[in-house]
């Protein structure tokens, strides 16, 4: 394949996302979403230690949802509708979620013990402390997703200033194409490909991530226009060349 004569200087945003950074916004909406949920979860087993009532409660009925997961996979979620009276006497039919052991073990007709927000009786809890214990697994959750963030943060940031400074400061040559190498990273359920070069002195460099489209007409020894950077070199298709002038 025929090198392009100038590729357009990507700017860092683009260079970013391109080195993974979407990796990295990914995991920032999760944390945020952990966090509500944790901080929601907080509040509420604060409630419960307020105004928790108990209370007993029948199981009216049961039933399962079924949904898909982001990959096409099937899910089900497990439902009991239970029914009680409050202490003021309101009678109460409130749909709950529970786990799928919890839900082969009872019947229709079974009694539970429960615990409801006196303020809020739609808000129940099948065993005291259940919402504490949800927003402590959470705050762990957070966590771990936290320092993944970090991380992804750190790493793809990391190189996307080391391309910059490869495309403003480094040596710009032709290195020559070893292969099209299939990798092992698959997204969407595509294969995703990089193209592996030899530069003149030996070193082996390879793109980002490619589709396969893009590496479509590109063969083993052909010309590929690369910067040098201070650890490793860079494709210009991948960064864009230094501005003329």
């Amino acid at each position: 394949m025929t090198e392009l004569d100038h590729y357009p200087a990507r700017t860092a945003m683009s260079l970013f996302l391109r080195m993974g950074g979407w990796i990295a916004i990914i995991f920032t909406v999760i944390l945020l979403i952990v966090s509500l949920i944790g901080q929601s979860n907080f509040s509420t087993a604060q409630r419960f230690e307020a105004e928790g009532r108990d209370a007993l409660a029948m199981v009216e009925d049961k039933y399962v949802r079924e949904g898909r997961d982001s990959d096409g996979n099937r899910t089900y979620t497990y439902y009991f509708v239970l029914e009680f009276v409050t202490q003021r006497r309101e009678e109460m039919a409130v749909s709950k979620t529970v786990g799928r052991a919890f839900y082969d073990t009872r019947d229709v007709g079974d009694e539970l013990q429960i615990r409801y927000l006196s303020s809020e009786p739609s808000t129940v809890e099948l065993e005291e402390g259940d919402y504490a214990r949800g927003a402590a697994v959470l705050r762990w959750v957070a966590l771990g997703f936290g320092i993944v963030w970090l991380v992804a943060l750190w790493v793809t940031g990391r190189w996307t200033v080391e391309a910059r400074r490869a495309r403003r400061y480094g040596a710009v040559e032709m290195a020559e194409v070893v292969e099209v190498m299939r990798t092992n990273v698959r997204i969407n359920n595509q294969p995703r490909f990089r193209i592996v070069w030899q530069d003149g002195q030996g070193r082996k460099g390879r793109s980002l991530l490619k589709k396969a489209h893009e590496v479509q007409g590109w063969h083993g020894r052909d010309p590929i226009r690369i910067y040098q950077g201070m650890k490793r070199s860079w494709w210009a298709g991948d960064i864009g060349d230094r501005p003329k002038g």
